[in-house]
């Protein structure tokens, strides 16, 4: 458990730069962690109401919709008004793209761009984004880094696709092999002295990639999730950086049986932010495993099928409303993925609001048959249970399920696996799947694609998705 005491003290490490020499947005960061409810729900609603006031007078999309609810925007002041209006599809926004932009901007409001979700589940949809919208990444990215205890001067290493690093190199690819060499940290050190940081492609083979970490030694890894498997894989039977002090992992939401299985490889921490591109950072995955809405910033909901506040302890959509980017004001937009809804004070001590575990993606989960996730649960399991005798060639792994019932396990290895393998895995299979035991092959391949152009890997594939 934190206090207020504790993060004004952890703050107090981190040193503006001259030139933000009095910038005191951090220091009300950490005030609001630990505000009173009332005061929570006040300027929570101070915030929404403006961002439906302007949405419903300028965006033609939003006058619509007021219009055929045949209700005003003031009558959306408060997260349980919100109920009263539609989620925002993905496929709506892309639809009405052209809709969804102001007649005009506030005040002092400038449009800084174009962001694109990922494709992971469709085609890319684009969000026009404002200057403060972008800033507050940055800003944000601090908060998170603060509660995962980083030490400022210690060394940051990105391994990311060559395309992330264009605002640091802008021009300029990173090139398989190269190393790009950073005076302070990615985001964080726009506004702070920090230690320097290193990047390295993605594409680099994953065993150049251990190499890199164990040449370089940092203290600190932000890669996307299924990158830190892969380091685990190819680390051969030993912790792949004995330097790192943690990890953060991006982009995939990690289930609690891979964070411990990558911690006890690593010997180090796995920790986690969540937030999508079309609005930025949305949360925080705190030491008592809540992710912690940044309400600065956004307002999330945890719905049921009715669009309805899910109970404490159940599953349900993440809705999130943004209220800083006056570019394209999203209100109730569809995350597309489903997280656990919780209740109460948080044990860290923070009064932020909160949601719990992120589960998956809701249209690659919904038209899955019954058991199909505890099946592919077993396989892993099984993977990160397997002797290093036997893994120690294992690169990559994914689980295909078929419609005919069919479940087909493909591995690529960096040589040939022992026969034992193969029969751990169909022994825990089987054992796991009782009477009923669908079938299982197990086919060895060259390579495994990623699921889209931005470096998303999925580990379990369906024809049912």
């Amino acid at each position: 458990m934190t206090s207020l005491a504790e993060e004004r003290a952890e703050q107090a490490r981190w040193k503006l730069l001259p030139e933000y020499a009095g910038l005191d947005v951090f220091d009300r960061l950490v005030e609001n962690e630990f505000a009173p409810p009332e005061r929570i729900a006040l300027e929570e609603a101070r915030a929404l109401s403006a961002v439906v006031d302007f949405a419903g007078a300028a965006v033609p999309y939003y006058r619509a919709l007021f219009a055929r609810l045949g209700i005003a925007p003031r009558e959306i002041r408060s997260c349980g008004d919100l109920a009263r209006l539609p989620i925002l599809g993905r496929q709506q926004l892309r639809e009405g793209f052209d809709s969804m932009k102001p007649d005009r901007l506030p005040p002092g409001v400038e449009v800084a761009g174009v962001v694109h979700s990922s494709g992971s589940t469709g085609p890319p949809t684009q969000v026009l984004t404002s200057v403060e919208n972008n800033l507050m990444f940055s800003q944000l990215n601090q908060r998170q880094t603060r509660w995962f205890r980083r030490d400022p001067a210690g060394t940051l290493a990105l391994i990311r696709l060559p395309e992330s690093f264009q605002q640091i190199r802008p021009g300029k690819r990173l090139a398989v092999g190269e190393t790009a060499r950073l005076p302070r940290w990615y985001y964080v050190g726009t506004f702070f002295e920090t230690g320097p940081a290193v990047a390295f492609s993605v594409l680099n083979p994953v065993e150049e990639q251990v190499a890199w970490l164990r040449r370089e030694r940092p203290d600190y890894l932000l890669t996307r999730s299924h990158s830190l498997e892969h380091l685990a894989m190819a680390a051969g039977g030993e912790r792949p950086c004995d330097s790192l002090k943690a990890m953060t992992a991006i982009s995939e939401a990690i289930t609690p049986a891979t964070r411990r299985h990558l911690q006890a490889v690593f010997g180090a921490p796995v920790q986690q932010g969540y937030g999508l591109n079309e609005i930025g950072l949305v949360a925080v995955r705190c030491e008592a495993e809540r992710y912690h809405v940044h309400r600065e910033h956004c307002i999330v909901e945890i719905v049921d099928e009715t669009g309805a506040p899910c109970r404490a302890g159940h599953p349900g959509r993440l809705v999130i409303t943004g209220l800083r980017n006056f570019a394209m004001p999203l209100l109730r937009y569809d995350s597309n993925d489903l997280a656990i809804a919780v209740d109460g004070p948080c044990p860290c001590g923070r009064t932020l609001p909160a949601f719990g575990e992120v589960i998956g993606r809701y249209s690659r989960i919904k038209a899955l048959p019954p058991g199909t996730l505890a099946r592919v649960a077993v396989l892993r399991r099984a993977l990160q249970a397997m002797p290093q005798a036997l893994a120690r060639d294992l690169r990559r792994y994914q689980v295909r399920q078929f419609r005919d019932g069919r479940f087909e396990l493909h591995l690529v290895a960096a040589g040939a696996l022992p026969p034992a393998f193969e029969a751990r895995v169909m022994s825990a299979w089987t054992a796991a799947a009782g009477a009923a035991v669908p079938p299982l092959a197990i086919r060895h391949v060259a390579g495994i694609p990623l699921a889209t152009a931005v470096d998303k890997f999925d580990d379990f594939v369906s024809e049912y998705q």
